[in-house]
């Protein structure tokens, strides 16, 4: 069975590139531009990984790993979260931490990077 990742990025080109190698990959994606639609996809569906963009429209990453991490279902609270951000230098390995977030990407995407990312916390 295939694994399932969100993508959430505000990003076009990110999410479809991201797209076509994950699906290359045999992993299936949804994806969204939208900080507000990531609780609504996040709740009506079991992911295997997150990849979150840290500056989203509506509600930014780092606040969105928070919700997530609040949740009362286990399974979907202790999802893997990868952030995605250009602006990293605005936060801390502890802040990213302390938000919960598992791992990080800078950008420009490095996809390489990405793709061990994803195997590290789906296989």
């Amino acid at each position: 069975m295939s694994k399932k990742i969100l993508i959430a990025d505000d990003s076009s080109v990110i999410q479809t590139l991201t797209k076509k190698i994950l699906i290359t990959l045999n992993y299936d994606t949804i994806g969204t531009k939208s900080g507000s639609k990531v609780m609504d996809l996040v709740n009506n569906n079991n992911f295997d990984i997150i990849l979150m963009d840290i500056n989203l429209p509506g509600v930014d990453g780092m606040e969105l790993t928070k919700q997530i991490r609040a949740l009362s279902d286990s399974k979907k609270s202790s999802t893997p979260i990868i952030a995605i951000s250009g602006n990293y230098h605005n936060y801390s390995i502890e802040d990213f931490k302390e938000a919960g977030i598992n791992d990080h990407l800078i950008k420009p995407l490095n996809y390489d990077a990405l793709v061990n990312a994803v195997k590290k916390y789906t296989e």
